[in-house]
């Protein structure tokens, strides 16, 4: 039986492949005829382009092969006699870029496996001209940087590197005019206090130009003056949960060291205490100097957890009925002729629902050490939970269908037997759905985190630039 089936898949797939190359060869067959049409009336190109696809649709039509060997080779021709028009006139640009344009077709057609031949006399004043046409073109790009024009210096330099990869000293001119606008950006917004967006743009230059003047001690003082040490105060509980309080702080720190931005650095617990008790001696005696200052402190996150709720629901359990299937065969006593039956048994089973709750709330302040100011403020809600809804009966579940029944031991015109697919499907995901609902401490900790990462999210993405 197995075989059977193997050797029909056989002949379906051999059968599609039969259908997909007939139309390939269809479809090649008219394109060919559409490009017999167009290279009788002389356009050879576009014919080209026809011989093209429909050789690409079936390599083995022969017509569609040397139809494109044939008009591409014409195309080619024509190309090169523009090269040689553009030479006879002088225009160095003309027979350099009109070679190009018949260089990339040659290599367009050749990609097929169809060689056709570029006339030597267009590859002869390319040659003689390009030399002559970069040279020229380098010291035009040269003049434009020294007059700081370095948009139109750039490209400039890219098409003499598009044209010649090998020409002498362009990469150092092509790094300077990259490079130099975004230096002289990022001097500009190290100069106004713009510490975050210089950064970023000297790593720019360093990422994607190389070393280039002293872009990375510019780099490393931006990131000096704009980082943001943050000291977590003890946080406030206003609830009854009497360590969650410290677990958020906790793993809000633990987040925030994690997060990989240079801007942020948390300040280690040990001197956390040194820290605050220098500031209250500074602010008890007037003293004028920046607080932050003292242990190179900038900003202050405190919070205040004002809710942490969780509550475990009851395990509801509710009976309900059903019927469980039975086909049994009959034989008749007459004919002997076997024949199946089936029976619906009037059975129970147990539904069992059980649901619960979390939430958190806390409220979170960033404030600078050095002017009081809030820089940041926010509320991390989280709200959380877990719910199972199965059903368990002492028997075979597979045998199982949805129904109503008025009487164990007797019929009555209210009873429902629904043994369609979709409710038996129903009733079956209850028999193998989840049974264990998350415990207490695993929402405890579904809250904790939840709250942490909304406030280091929060506290990673200020930027005090925007």
């Amino acid at each position: 039986m197995q075989k059977s089936f193997i050797n029909i898949s056989y002949v379906v797939i051999l059968l599609l492949l039969v259908i997909v190359i007939g139309g390939q060869s269809c479809r090649s067959k008219r394109m060919a005829r559409q490009a017999q049409k167009m290279e009788a009336e002389g356009l050879y190109e576009i014919a080209a382009e026809n011989y093209l696809r429909s050789f690409k649709a079936n390599p083995n039509n022969i017509e569609a092969a040397t139809g494109l060997r044939r008009t591409s080779q014409r195309t080619l021709n024509s190309k090169a006699e523009l090269v040689s028009q553009a030479w006879f006139s002088g225009n160095d640009r003309e027979t350099v870029y009109k070679y190009l344009d018949a260089l990339e077709y040659q290599q367009r057609i050749g990609a097929t496996g169809i060689e056709i031949v570029m006339p030597s006399q267009a590859a002869v004043h390319y040659d003689e001209v390009r030399p002559r046409f970069l040279d020229s073109m380098f010291e035009e790009a040269r003049l434009l940087l020294d007059e700081e024009n370095f948009g139109l210096a750039e490209s400039m330099f890219s098409e003499i590197l598009r044209i010649d990869p090998s020409y002498s000293d362009l990469s150092q001119f092509l790094r300077i005019s990259r490079s130099e606008p975004l230096y002289r950006a990022g001097i500009d917004q190290l100069n106004s206090g713009l510490y975050r967006s210089a950064y970023h743009t000297f790593s720019n230059i360093l990422d994607n130009h190389g070393s280039y003047k002293d872009a990375r001690e510019l780099r490393d003082d931006a990131l000096s003056k704009g980082m943001l040490t943050i000291a977590i105060t003890e946080f406030e509980n206003t609830t009854r949960q009497t360590n969650a309080h410290n677990i958020i702080r906790s793993r809000i720190a633990s987040e925030l060291s994690n997060m990989n931005n240079p801007f942020i650095q948390i300040m280690d617990d040990r001197n956390l205490d040194a820290f605050l008790r220098q500031q209250e001696l500074a602010a008890r005696l007037g003293s004028e100097m920046k607080i932050g200052g003292l242990m190179a402190v900038k900003a202050l996150l405190t919070g205040k957890l004002t809710s942490f709720d969780v509550r475990n629901g009851r395990l509801q359990r509710t009976e309900r009925k059903a019927y469980l299937k039975e086909v049994v065969e009959i034989v008749d006593n007459v004919s002997k002729k076997k024949s199946s039956k089936t029976i619906y048994h009037k059975v129970t089973f147990y539904e069992y629902r059980r649901e619960s709750k979390a939430s958190g709330t806390l409220h979170y302040h960033l404030s600078s050490t050095e002017t009081g100011a809030i820089l940041l403020s926010g509320v991390a809600e989280i709200n959380s939970g877990d719910k199972v809804h199965y059903a368990v009966f002492d028997g075979e579940t597979e045998n199982l269908v949805p129904g109503h029944w008025e009487y164990i031991d007797r019929d009555s015109p209210k009873d429902i037997i629904r043994d369609e697919s979709r409710q038996i499907r129903e009733l079956q995901n209850l028999f193998h759905a989840r049974q264990d609902i998350k415990t207490a401490n695993m929402l405890r900790s579904e809250l904790t985190e939840g709250i942490a990462q909304k406030v280091s999210e929060a506290v990673d993405a200020y930027n005090p630039e925007q």
